[in-house]
């Protein structure tokens, strides 16, 4: 009929999707690779510039900033191929987490390490290292809180309580949480305008526009056709509103001290001062030490980060348009992070590994979702990371276009979050509840306790409460979670979960969780790794099953 025709006309028009398992060619994945790392880049930089202007090191600033960018770039890079390769084996990018940065600022208000000094000072470089070697040492000791979550299988069990009524307000109140955070950013200077037209222009109506790309075919010239905009949205925003601050900062245009010019005096002293190599390694800043309260701080830091990425697990497979992860998956994937942040202690960059959502959002726009454009992401993150002038050229990046960039991402992240929910029966009073009350008390508790702080008579006791009570994504998450497991009313299905017993169809060696089918003969031939929570085990047999097709989610396309 000409209704089937027009389908499949549509379906050969659209643009085509890359899952967890594919392998685009070569110069596709170099590209995609060099997309997310444009992305990412932005909020990577962000935490060796806080850090070092916390750790008050005068005027070795630019100094140790260079060192802890480079220790930042490597540390994520090798994170992300871990949990790439190793842990979910989904697409997802590791990153510094921001969780981290409260229980530092807060370590720094003590009276032995306030910082009094200014730019301009010399300060001991013993001072400061001091400061960042206490810093170093709680971040390896509470990497092991994942680790040994990962490891027992503690996290897994937890996954099978939470599904789309937990995880969707938890996206909603991160993407609620970042507003602030973007008008900060885009209100520095107009040109986000500029790069927020572009990028929206190219997702909303260029997406599906083939742009003609010469090449050679047999041996002969041959015009490829290439829906350029919509696989390459975010580095084509990116790289224009990047070449307009530049015409701005050449022709004077925008005025001496702008955010959207490229020559601002931090920028050059970092780009002119970095060396063309350096390795970081560790205990690069000595060795490392322990301080009780900050160590508690970031031990809360590393749970409120395991419960979010979590969240974040289910949203990378649902936009990857895989099945949700399975628990040796999560397990998997909690105890790669962990490795990531006892990495990061070791190297330097002082927070701790966590997944990034913004990446996650791209993966929806872009239709791209093959692990290998992130492990090309992690190469080339190292490779900043040790040619580090290369590193210092995109820390000229301006704050307003983080803003535009961070604003789109969320953008795509509230969209799935929304999606996220048909699997829900939104027709049942119980379940509008749940959602409308956790994302309330997500706002409410968290606004509340930031202008009436916790007060225990013990400040470790408070320090924690703060954290965790000023955290909108931890408490919203955290009372849909309880609510959606104890409040009756609704059957598993109605709640967006799989009746008990039913499992994905399929040998899991097709599985995108499981490992390669060498490695997982091998596993399966080894008895013990039958009680080893995070190893994908091959389930032989049920009287309900989910046929693959069935299982498989459909992701949202914004062209539709």
């Amino acid at each position: 009929s000409q209704k089937e025709i027009d389908k499949m006309e549509a379906k050969h028009q659209e643009r085509r999707f890359y899952k967890a398992a594919d392998t685009p060619s070569l110069p596709l994945v170099l590209l995609f690779g060099f997309q997310q790392v444009m992305v990412c880049v932005s909020a990577l930089l962000t935490i060796p510039f806080i850090l070092s202007s916390e750790l008050c090191p005068g005027r070795d600033l630019i100094k140790l900033r260079v060192e802890l960018i480079s220790s930042t770039f490597v540390s994520s890079g090798i994170s992300t191929i871990i949990q790439t390769l190793l842990g979910t084996r989904l697409a997802l990018l590791q990153g510094t987490a921001f969780a981290y940065i409260p229980s530092v600022q807060v370590f720094m208000k003590i009276d032995e390490f306030q910082c009094n000094s200014s730019i301009t000072d010399f300060v001991e470089e013993s001072v400061y290292l001091n400061k960042l070697s206490i810093i170093q040492g709680c971040l390896i000791v509470s990497a092991l809180i994942p680790i040994i979550i990962g490891m027992t299988g503690l996290v897994g069990v937890l996954t099978k309580f939470i599904g789309p009524m937990t995880v969707s307000p938890l996206m909603l109140l991160l993407v609620i949480s970042s507003v602030d955070l973007c008008v900060e950013r885009i209100a520095k200077h107009w040109v986000a305008v500029v790069q927020a037209v572009t990028l929206f222009a190219t997702i909303m109506y260029l997406a599906e526009v083939r742009v003609p790309i010469p090449g050679l075919k047999n041996g002969r010239l041959h015009w490829y056709r290439v829906a350029l905009f919509g696989q390459y949205p975010y580095l084509i925003a990116i790289l224009t509103s990047w070449a307009f601050c530049l015409f701005l900062t050449v022709t004077n245009l925008a005025e001496p001290g702008s955010e959207a010019r490229l020559d601002k005096e931090a920028s050059m002293n970092v780009l002119r001062d970095a060396p063309w190599f350096k390795s970081p390694y560790p205990g690069q800043f000595g060795a490392p030490k322990l301080h009780a309260g900050l160590l508690m701080g970031f031990i809360l830091s590393a749970l409120t980060s395991v419960f979010e990425s979590v969240g974040d697990y289910h949203a990378a497979a649902r936009v990857s348009q895989e099945r949700s992860p399975p628990s040796h998956a999560v397990n998997r994937g909690i105890l790669a992070e962990g490795l990531g942040s006892f990495i990061s202690g070791w190297l330097g960059p002082g927070v701790g590994m966590t997944t990034h959502t913004e990446n996650i959002g791209v993966i929806g726009v872009t239709r791209v979702a093959s692990r290998w454009t992130m492990v090309c992401a992690g190469v080339l993150l190292i490779i900043l990371g040790l040619f580090t002038k290369i590193g210092a050229i995109l820390s000229t990046i301006p704050d307003p276009l983080v803003g535009g960039v961070l604003a789109s991402s969320m953008a795509m992240v509230s969209g799935v979050a929304i999606a996220n929910l048909q699997q829900v029966d939104l027709s049942l009073t119980r379940n509008m509840a749940i959602l409308g009350f956790s994302l309330m008390v997500g706002m409410i508790i968290p606004g509340y306790f930031k202008t009436h702080p916790a007060h225990t008579g013990v400040a470790e006791l408070d320090q924690l409460l703060h954290v965790l009570l000023t955290l909108p994504m931890f408490v919203g998450a955290l009372t849909a979670c309880i609510l959606d497991n104890t409040v009756g009313g609704a059957t598993r299905t109605q709640r967006g979960l799989p009746e008990r017993g039913v499992f994905h169809d399929g040998h899991h060696h097709d599985d995108v969780y499981s490992y390669p089918k060498p490695v997982q003969k091998i596993i399966d031939r080894l008895a013990c790794t039958r009680f080893i929570p995070f190893l994908p085990k091959e389930k032989k047999g049920s009287r309900s099953r989910v046929r693959m097709e069935d299982a498989t989610v459909t992701s949202i396309s914004i062209d539709h």
